[in-house]
């Protein structure tokens, strides 16, 4: 009976081995092959014809054969021939060959660079064949000298990546404005360039966000750069000693084997070195207005707003057609100056279905210069007259104010209203503090601070982590429809000065010029001070990461301005601190910034450096 048992155990113990067997066998048929591993390797030019750097080649063809089949990617954006072709190129991409063909005649003793930029790639796996050119020459001798640098954005230090920088052997300022460069190239992804095949002599270098795609600055709305300097460049050559070591296996004295590095061979390298290689362009656009009219809308019958792209400079004027419009009209441009609201008074003109008017201004023509406009417009009313008479007498002035929640000790008290509104002096707007339990008046002040009455500002000493009270008396505000506000409290708490932080910077570099703001990851504003002594204090700040950034005002007109070329005149300079300042509540924080001290290409933060790309 005990044997009946083992060898019954023994038979399901192979049965229970095998089947396990089976089903791992099953489990890894499912796999299948893995294959080798990802093919990372970008595409590699085998052969071509002609060779590259071929002389005295006069043909319009260039076909350059590769390892695998390719592919040819956005032609238009990555591919430059120089110099610079007035017809596109035709470039195909037929198997492991690519074929571009010049559609301009070929000049005579002149290197010609095709290059590809990040257009190569491999059929399968799109891995780019990055950076590659190709070169010939239609005389007796190749080109073979080399201008590079960067190109960032001049009031942010960002790189740009995609635009031409090209070069001019003419130094007169109208070579950029008036003729195709030389030679060209892009930028790369990290905006730097390089500029081959240049031949010897001396030349002025530009950057140019080619918009009219004529090779020239022509368009005022155009990206440009440009450097004071004239280049010549060059190339030098070092020899580089590289040794190679050999071992020998010798006997010391105490009878042990040891082991001897001996010098078996010095080979020479020979590095050469093309110069200028460290050019930085500093681009910005001319300060222009391309102006025009981009709508006008009327939202009900008392009010119409007429919106341009770009701030006026001074007001249009307007002449009403079918109607008085220096009758009865409050007009009111809005800070930034792009936006005119009109409030007609006189209900006569609520009943003129739709207000005709002339509206005279400076308009860019098609030559890019301001002249005087004259656009006839139509305001229809989008509500009802109506309804609009029936909700007159039932409406209420909404009151806004920032005194609300928690507010800093500095803020400045603002009350808006949505239509233009005049304050009744007889009524009261009083300020109260909280006092334990009652609420006790402060003295305080309210005046207007624009030109129709739609904001005020109540000034007052408001004391850290108190209570207060702003209480609005009813019809304290009377709008130009006789509207009036209804009785308002707003209820706010002034932070306690143990949440803020304070930072000072020491200038090592100081001028009396420098203008510094104190800015957050995305680059907003936060605090801005001119640096008028060594130590620039900033009080009263919240908690948290803050970068800073300075321009050197060389106007002295408070603002940073962008450069012009016609005027020879560079945008005003940009630096920036090297790290971020991590603030904390109750910190007195200290740094010294010496702004001159680091390479402007090393200045910004990488934390908050964002590559420019071109518009397409």
């Amino acid at each position: 009976m005990i044997r009946r048992i083992l060898a019954s155990t023994s038979l399901l113990l192979v049965i229970s081995v095998v089947a396990y067997l089976i089903s791992v066998s099953c489990a890894n048929r499912g796999n299948g092959p893995q294959g080798g591993p990802k093919d990372i390797t970008p595409p590699r030019p085998q052969r071509s014809i002609p060779d590259a750097n071929s002389l005295n080649y006069k043909k319009n063809r260039i076909d350059i054969i590769f390892d695998e089949i390719v592919q040819v990617q956005n032609t238009f954006d990555n591919i430059i021939i120089s110099p610079p072709q007035k017809q596109a190129p035709t470039v195909k991409a037929i198997g492991k060959k690519i074929s571009v063909e010049l559609q301009d005649t070929l000049k005579d003793e002149t290197t010609y660079t095709i290059f590809f930029g990040d257009a190569i790639v491999d059929n399968n796996e799109n891995n780019v064949l990055s950076g590659y050119s190709f070169s010939f020459s239609t005389g007796e001798s190749i080109d073979t000298l080399k201008m590079s640098g960067t190109l960032i954005d001049a009031a942010t230090l960002n790189p740009i990546a995609g635009v031409m920088v090209g070069i001019h052997s003419d130094l007169s300022d109208s070579a950029f404005t008036s003729k195709p460069f030389d030679r060209i190239t892009k930028t790369d992804k990290n905006g730097n360039f390089s500029i081959t095949n240049i031949r010897s002599g001396k030349y002025r270098i530009y950057a140019l966000d080619d918009v009219g795609n004529n090779y020239r600055f022509d368009m005022p709305d155009e990206k440009i750069a440009f450097s004071d300097s004239i280049f010549e460049p060059s190339a030098s050559t070092n020899v580089v000693a590289d040794t190679v070591y050999r071992d020998s296996v010798v006997k010391l004295s105490t009878g042990k084997a040891d082991t001897l590095r001996l010098v078996d061979t010095v080979i020479r390298k020979f590095d050469v070195r093309y110069s200028p290689d460290s050019i930085v362009l500093r681009a910005f656009v001319e300060d222009y207005y391309n102006q025009y009219v981009v709508k006008s809308l009327r939202p009900d019958v008392r009010h119409f707003s007429i919106y341009f792209n770009a701030p006026n400079k001074e007001l249009p004027r307007t002449e009403g057609i079918n109607f008085d419009i220096g009758k009865g009209v409050v007009v009111e441009p809005n800070t930034r100056g792009d936006t005119i609201d009109y409030w007609l008074k006189d209900s006569a003109l609520w009943a003129i279905d739709t207000l005709k008017l002339r509206l005279t201004y400076m308009k860019m023509d098609s030559t890019h210069n301001l002249v005087q406009q004259t656009d006839t417009i139509s305001l229809r009313s989008q509500k009802r007259r109506a309804k609009a008479e029936k909700n007159r007498t039932q409406e209420f002035l909404t009151l806004i104010s920032n005194a609300k929640g928690s507010i800093n000790y500095f803020d400045t008290i603002e009350i808006s209203i949505p239509t233009p509104a005049e304050m009744d002096t007889e009524k009261k707007i009083l300020l109260q503090r909280r006092v334990d339990t009652i609420w006790q008046p402060q003295k305080s002040a309210i005046t207007a601070i624009d030109s129709v009455g739609r904001r005020y500002r109540v000034t007052a000493t408001l004391q850290p982590s108190q209570t207060y009270r702003l209480v609005v008396d009813s019809a304290s505000f009377r709008d130009i429809y006789g509207n009036v506000n209804k009785g308002t409290t707003f209820d706010f708490t002034v932070k306690s000065k143990d949440v803020y932080a304070s930072l000072t910077l020491e200038m090592g570099v100081f001028t009396g010029k420098e203008i510094i703001e104190l800015i957050d990851k995305n680059e907003k504003v936060i605090r801005r001070a001119i640096a008028d002594k060594q130590k620039v204090r900033f009080d009263n700040l919240d908690a948290g990461t803050y970068y800073a950034r300075l321009f050197v005002d060389l106007n002295g007109n408070g603002k940073y301005d962008v450069g012009n070329f016609a005027e020879k005149r560079q945008a005003e300079p940009v630096y920036y601190y090297s790290k971020s300042f991590e603030l904390r509540q109750m910190w007195d924080n200290e740094e010294y910034w010496n702004y001159s001290e680091l390479p402007i290409l090393r200045q910004k933060p990488q934390e908050i450096k964002k590559v420019i790309e071109r518009k397409k």
